[in-house]
């Protein structure tokens, strides 16, 4: 009993000793005397200054505690005069047992006010670097003995206000709350932040929860257990929009500069997004590989969450179903997606794009797509567009387009039109696009063309070059407003040029020649048997032909050249014939009004041999023509008939064949 007593003793004198002895130093001791000391040792050992503006204030109960601030340490050499780190207040909190034992273990770090500025140099050398790559080694005597040991260099850390900032990105608003733990323990961390990459209108707002710990034999950090989530606001949107990361765990190693995250699960508004990443050189040159797959989504609801609107379609289910998988790879200024494999709806595409980040609009691609119905995805019928507004036209400047690479289609079906094996090369660049070779079979014929546009002047100047062989032109019009006018297999030749941002433009300066050659068709909307019926009948002044109008003049061949000129085509060589017709004629239409003017020659093959030839005069429109007898060129005809008879009753038949 009296042994207990005396080590209570003892003890009691330690404490009492000890509590003087921390008495005396909160008293005796000024640290501020000792700025200098550590302003050189810090210049010493890191080649930069540091200064402490604010006083340094030393506590011993309850806890040893060293406070300090404001604060600001300095860049290496070959940077600017701006801090690289400065801070308001900082507090650091050492634990009493363990230095008395010799060993430094920090408690509590507390830093009010951190704002750290990222730079790189002309050399592209970052700030954070050590000017030299071998930091000075302390002796092994002085870390031995001279210092105190440390245990951990985990401790709970606090961070409050603080920001970030690196090549016009800024992270700001954080607020950092750490656990502490052992060598090789889970440290738990909390954060938020605000970020933003310097665009008006946008910003990143981030709530972090992970476990932290440290491979000291790998020299990595493992981050367990990370919950991303947060809002995003988009450029224009002014809605901020919900956001969730998750990943079983993160590897990142500072010094080999790498990070590797071998499973993540992205939600953004609805749209799920899981896959993997691996990434190199993550402070001085970015670069990552890795893969991602997008769940499927309903894309007409996802779309208004973006701010973006779908047009309306024909189909209301079209652009509804989205999903998509590809690897996807980060670095030397591109961004790659290779074994892209996208469905939207029924249609399946495959293939690699690349873009290039420093070129803006550069894009190089191979693409490929199964089959698509395109009458899904047009307006409704009966639709117009809305004329675009004063504004909109003033914004309507082309946008510079850089790219190239080939697109091809398997199946189409477009205005009652079955396309298939579709393969279009396109390049462009300097605002000039160029389109060739398009190849693609219509039906049972075929199509060739190159087209180029040219967005460099004021005004947009198109020129094609195409060709269509064997093609069924009732189903190719079907589509158009000349539905059901013509038909036959189509041969059709068109160089031609044009300047205009609208199509209407376009038609009214479209110049250049056509080349028409149809085979066993039919001119709807007009019977042009019946109409000589009813001129011979108004020539003999005879009743009208007994036979009904059909309305449609078959042909075996439907020939024709025309030269086009400020949107009209005119034509002086029409030459339409069948077993019991015959057709010549010129004349124009006006491609942009679809005003047609044409004078026939037309007469019937098994007509009485005193019949004549019968001209006709086709006016209207391309939907709407009237037929009927050239009443002017009857009467010359009459006249002309009448002297030749005259003229051989007297014997001077030949009088002007002289």
């Amino acid at each position: 009993m009296r042994n207990f007593k005396v080590l209570g003793g003892l003890a009691a004198g330690i404490g009492v000793l000890v509590c003087a002895v921390l008495l005396g130093v909160w008293l005796l001791v000024n640290p501020n005397h000792y700025k200098g000391r550590i302003a050189a040792a810090v210049k010493e050992s890191t080649g930069r200054e540091l200064q402490l503006t604010g006083d340094i204030k030393l506590s011993v109960f309850p806890w040893i505690a060293l406070e300090l601030g404001p604060a600001t340490l300095g860049n290496p050499p070959g940077f600017s005069e701006e801090p690289f780190l400065a801070f308001a207040h900082a507090a650091v909190r050492v634990r009493l047992l363990p230095l008395l034992r010799e060993r430094l273990e920090v408690a509590r770090v507390e830093i009010e006010g951190l704002d750290v500025r990222l730079r790189k140099n002309a050399e592209g050398r970052g700030n954070w670097q050590d000017a030299d790559s071998n930091p000075p080694r302390v002796a092994k005597a002085d870390a031995d003995h001279d210092a105190p040991r440390a245990s951990t260099p985990f401790a709970r850390l606090s961070v409050l206000h603080g920001r970030l900032s690196y090549e016009g990105a800024t992270v700001e608003n954080i607020h950092l709350e750490t656990g502490s733990a052992a060598a090789d323990q889970v440290i738990p961390v909390r954060a938020t932040f605000d970020a933003n990459r310097g665009i008006p209108g946008e910003q990143i707002s981030m709530n972090a929860q992970f476990n932290l710990s440290e491979d000291a034999q790998l020299v990595q950090w493992q981050i367990a257990a990370v919950n991303f989530s947060g809002t995003l606001t988009r450029a224009g949107s002014g809605r901020p929009t919900n956001w969730d990361l998750s990943a079983p765990v993160l590897q990142v190693n500072l010094t080999q500069q790498t990070l590797a995250v071998p499973a993540f699960t992205l939600s953004y508004e609805g749209a799920h997004v899981n896959g993997q990443v691996s990434a190199t050189h993550i402070l001085d040159d970015l670069s990552m590989t890795g893969s991602a797959t997008l769940a499927p989504l309903v894309l007409r609801e996802f779309a208004p969450r973006l701010g973006v609107t779908l047009p309306t379609t024909r189909d209301a289910k079209a652009l509804s179903a989205l999903s998509a998988t590809t690897h996807f790879a980060y670095g030397a200024n591109a961004v790659s997606l290779s074994n892209l494999a996208l469905r939207l709806d029924d249609t399946q595409l495959q293939g690699h794009i690349q873009f290039h980040t420093r070129a803006k609009g550069a894009i190089e691609f191979d693409l490929k797509a199964d089959q698509i119905d395109l009458d899904r995805y047009r307006a409704p019928q009966g639709a117009t567009a809305d004329p675009p507004s004063a504004a909109d036209a003033a914004d309507r400047s082309p946008t510079p387009l850089d790219a190239r690479g080939t697109f091809r289609l398997k199946a189409a079906h477009v205005a009652g039109v079955d396309l298939s094996s579709l393969n279009i090369t396109l390049v462009a660049e300097d605002n000039v696009i160029h389109l060739f070779p398009i190849e693609a079979q219509i039906d049972r014929g075929r199509y060739s063309g190159d087209i180029t546009l040219d967005r460099r002047g004021a005004v947009p100047a198109l020129s094609v070059d195409e060709h269509l062989t064997g093609v069924d032109m009732a189903r190719l019009l079907s589509g158009s407003a000349q539905k059901g006018r013509l038909s036959g297999r189509a041969t059709l030749n068109l160089k031609a040029t044009a300047r205009g941002a609208t199509v209407d433009a376009l038609l009214k300066t479209l110049s250049g020649h056509l080349e028409a050659n149809l085979a066993d068709g039919a001119l709807e909307g007009i019977d042009v048997g019946y109409e000589i019926g009813r001129a011979q009948a108004l020539i003999d002044k005879s009743a009208p032909p007994p036979r009904d109008n059909t309305g449609r003049t078959p042909f075996e061949v439907f020939q024709t050249s025309a030269q086009i000129a400020n949107g009209v085509a005119e034509t002086h060589d029409l030459n339409i014939a069948s077993s019991a017709l015959k057709v010549t004629g010129q004349g124009s239409a006006n491609l942009s009004s679809k005003a047609i003017d044409f004078k026939l020659l037309a007469a019937v093959a098994t007509a009485p041999a005193r019949s004549t030839d019968i001209p006709l005069k086709v006016t209207g429109t391309y939907s709407a023509p009237t037929v009927r007898p050239d009443i002017e060129a009857v009467a010359k005809d009459q006249l002309k008939q009448k002297l030749q008879d005259i003229l051989k009753k007297n014997g001077l038949q030949g009088l002007f064949s002289k």
